[in-house]
């Protein structure tokens, strides 16, 4: 099942509110995926997200995990299974989510690689990303950086297509890169200012 149909046809049930183990449960056998895709979506912006950030990163991190450790299926923290989400905030975010996959899955197929589609490999990833991203610390576009390849991993799971896995690896790679230069230069900053008031 394309992941856009099945994120409008979602869009189009809704009938009111959801809790996230309700939205976890219609999102269905590729749920993990799409779940990451959605928790993804609103972060490829660089408006600020309202302290989202936290709570979005643990749960990425935690279906990350599962993946990691051979998991199947997506199960929710009851903490976040039973938080509510209102019918027009999710209306927002399936939009949202259905636009950005529609158009990446217009390349994505099955091929490439089997270990860049190795769910244990990007399981790995995606909850080192996840932690990244739940890092109570700004970094100038940094849940942006985290966003992106999460979705393409995201998306990789749920076509198993390796040429995307391998896209989403290398922008992980490249994530981790930037905020590494980040924290160096915050941390020359920092070490220059100190010498100073010395």
């Amino acid at each position: 099942m394309a992941a856009a149909a099945h994120l409008r046809r979602l869009r189009g049930g809704l009938d009111g509110a959801l809790t996230l183990g309700e939205l976890a449960a219609r999102l269905g056998r590729d749920g993990t995926g799409l779940l990451l895709i959605l928790l993804a979506a609103p972060f490829l912006q660089p408006l600020p997200t309202a302290g989202l950030c936290v709570p979005a990163g643990l749960l990425i991190a935690a279906a990350g995990l599962r993946l990691a450790r051979g998991g199947e299926g997506l199960v929710l923290p009851r903490f976040a299974s039973e938080r509510t989400l209102e019918e027009a905030t999710l209306r927002r975010l399936l939009s949202a989510a259905e636009k950005i996959v529609g158009w990446l899955e217009r390349a994505a197929k099955r091929r490439g690689p089997d270990w860049a589609r190795s769910p244990r490999l990007i399981g790995w990833m995606i909850a080192a990303l996840g932690a990244g991203l739940a890092l109570p610390i700004y970094v100038p576009l940094g849940a942006t950086v985290c966003a992106a390849p999460i979705l393409l991993l995201g998306l990789a799971l749920i076509e198993e297509d390796g040429a995307c896995g391998l896209l989403g690896l290398l922008a992980a790679v490249a994530c981790v890169a930037y905020h590494a230069a980040f924290a160096r230069l915050a941390w020359v900053a920092i070490a220059t200012f100190l010498k100073k008031v010395r």
